[in-house]
């Protein structure tokens, strides 16, 4: 009883400290910018001239992003804010991604590319920028990698776990009712038929070629010389650059000079990053401490919605679901 009381108390008390920190919230951002200045100091006005830092981290997916996340709609949103403020001459994208769906990391990519007419976009790679991760840096002007980099990983995969032997061992059946042939074709209780491997290899090898297109056309490249390197190799930042995957090594420092240098300001371009607000670092707190193995299992079956996916193989470490 003492244990269920104590429950409901702390339930309550984090309740009004969300209630009175989203009220501060609402009132100290109503007449602020949603960006601050990283350099110069000061909030963000549209009267500077300055260049934007985009975040790009863990799995890449439709919808919002998360605490731990990238949702292609909120990159969206912000690259096409960015598209309309003349003020604002380059993009710094930080990428430390594994991969993720394809149509996220593809619409990313495209919005990218488009920006390119009239800005500069300049890529900084931190620990991994694989696959949908490399899939978008390739849209940019100039990629930085660090010696430790893991990139490249060019390749796609779909995966559907198969329960059929584990179930015909204990006598377990089930039954399927469908109104289209190919219906349950990724259906986790049954093998499938030579027809549908047919059908799905078809599907890979589609977006397995528009992967490698489209990394050839981001990087000025051959799609021959693209696809020598693809196969889902993965290469170390400095392999990257020998084989010109990357640009140079570095990191923010190196990719800030860049940025300025091809946004022709004189000095180090002014960076404006997204202020993370104290409400946001509680909600933060909260999804880590509270969501835990919800929030995983959530994202693990958003991931298993898409038929096919673009990310890190699991040699490599375990994507972060």
């Amino acid at each position: 009883m003492e244990r269920n009381q104590l429950l409901l108390f702390l339930s309550f008390l984090l309740s009004a400290v969300a209630t009175v920190l989203g009220i501060v919230q609402i009132a100290t951002s109503s007449g602020s910018s949603r960006f601050s200045a990283g350099t110069g100091g000061g909030l963000f006005q549209t009267s500077e001239i300055g260049a934007v830092v985009l975040s790009i981290g863990g799995e890449i997916h439709s919808g919002e992003s998360t605490y731990d996340s990238t949702g292609a709609d909120t990159i969206l949103r912000e690259l096409r804010d960015i598209g309309e403020d003349s003020n604002i001459k380059g993009i710094l994208v930080e990428i430390n991604s594994p991969g993720g769906t394809v149509a996220a990391s593809q619409e990313i990519f495209n919005e990218l590319l488009e920006l390119r007419k009239t800005k500069k976009i300049v890529v900084s790679m931190k620990d991994v920028a694989a696959s949908g991760g490399y899939y978008i840096a390739s849209a940019s002007d100039y990629i930085f990698a660090h010696n430790g980099t893991i990139t490249g990983s060019i390749g796609v995969i779909s995966f559907s776990p198969n329960f059929k032997g584990l179930m015909d061992r204990y006598g377990v059946s089930v039954r399927t009712y469908k109104a289209g042939k190919y219906k349950d074709m990724y259906s986790p209780f049954r093998d499938s038929t030579a027809e549908e491997d047919e059908m799905i290899n078809k599907q890979l090898t589609d977006t397995y070629r528009r992967f490698v297109e489209d990394v050839a056309k981001g990087r000025n490249k051959t799609v021959k010389s693209v696809e020598e390197l693809a196969e889902g190799k993965i290469y170390s930042g400095e392999d990257a650059f020998r084989n010109k995957l990357v640009d140079d090594i570095g990191g923010r420092r190196e990719a800030h000079k860049k940025l300025s240098e091809l946004c022709l300001y004189d000095g180090l371009i002014p960076l404006i990053e997204k202020e993370i607000t104290p409400f946001d670092r509680f909600l933060q707190s909260i999804g880590v401490l509270f969501e835990g193995k919800a929030l995983q299992a959530h994202k693990l079956s958003l991931l298993f919605q898409s038929q096919v996916l673009v990310i890190l193989p699991s040699s490599l470490g375990k994507l972060s679901l």
